[in-house]
């Protein structure tokens, strides 16, 4: 089993190394060695949950525990945009690449046996998700769809009826894709994926209308310069300033802080060695 938390395993690296930031644990992986991670489980998953962060996630964390906790419990916390992986390799991570989630699906439902599991969407609407699933399927083929609930717009840390719950966890599905945005996904998985107990949830935000066509997506030369960020507040801008003025400043003193304290922990480290061999 994947386990109810990374901090199971932050002394083993049996599955995969990690880095810490702000209380966070992001692991070293790339978007293939994700892929598997959440799809070849043995034995199967039950009710563990993938956080997909970036410098939103890292940020609304140090603000509310809910979703510091949310990110602590969950079984793998990936990188989703470019400084987490800069400051990943920064610190001698080299198999941290970005799983950005549209390219994570698009690996997922390339290869036919991870197609044969079952998904379910939770999130967005009906249209959207009809769209989705018909551009997946021309591009890669049928997938196992086995159901899907679209939710009305809820606070954050809402609870789920028990209704609902329960369907999913009747269709026993082995991934569930959860589009709510950050930080309300993460907080949705804590809460209810164990109630669930089944499959693997995860966090995909905006996934769904990205793939779909509904919202641009940026050119990949653009996703892989960091400054992805920059297109995403041109499309939507009403939206996205204010987070990103919020945002933008506190994730940068993060970066730096946890970059120097690493650092000089690292040349303490080395110090005492040549000392004690001396």
């Amino acid at each position: 089993m994947m386990g109810n938390a990374l901090e199971r395993r932050k002394d083993s690296d049996a599955d995969f190394r990690a880095f810490e930031i702000r209380g966070i644990r992001v692991a070293a992986v790339d978007v293939f060695r994700a892929r598997d991670l959440i799809c070849a489980r043995d034995p199967p998953a039950k009710g563990e949950y993938v956080t997909v962060t970036g410098a939103h996630g890292i940020v609304e964390s140090t603000y509310d525990e809910r979703v510091l906790e949310a990110h602590q419990q969950a079984a793998m916390v990936v990188a989703d945009g470019m400084p987490l992986v800069w400051l990943g390799r920064l610190l001698g991570y080299g198999s941290i690449g970005r799983v950005n989630v549209p390219e994570l699906m698009e690996v997922i439902f390339e290869k036919e046996e991870y197609r044969k599991l079952k998904h379910f969407f939770y999130g967005g609407n009906q249209s959207v998700v009809a769209n989705f699933k018909n551009v997946m399927t021309s591009r890669f083929d049928n997938f196992n769809m086995v159901g899907a609930h679209y939710p009305p717009f809820n606070p954050l840390g809402f609870s789920e009826d028990e209704e609902v719950l329960s369907r999913i966890r009747a269709l026993q599905p082995d991934v569930i894709w959860v589009g709510l945005s950050t930080p309300k996904q993460e907080v949705w998985m804590r809460m209810h994926m164990h109630k669930i107990g089944c499959g693997i949830g995860v966090g995909v935000g905006a996934a769904f209308d990205l793939l779909s066509g509904t919202t641009r997506r940026a050119p990949r030369w653009i996703q892989r310069s960091g400054f992805e960020w920059l297109f995403r507040l041109m499309v939507e801008p009403r939206r996205l300033y204010k987070r990103y003025l919020f945002v933008i400043p506190r994730f940068a003193y993060f970066w730096l802080q946890t970059l120097f304290k690493i650092r000089y922990k690292m040349l303490l480290e080395y110090a005492n060695n040549v000392n004690a061999r001396s």
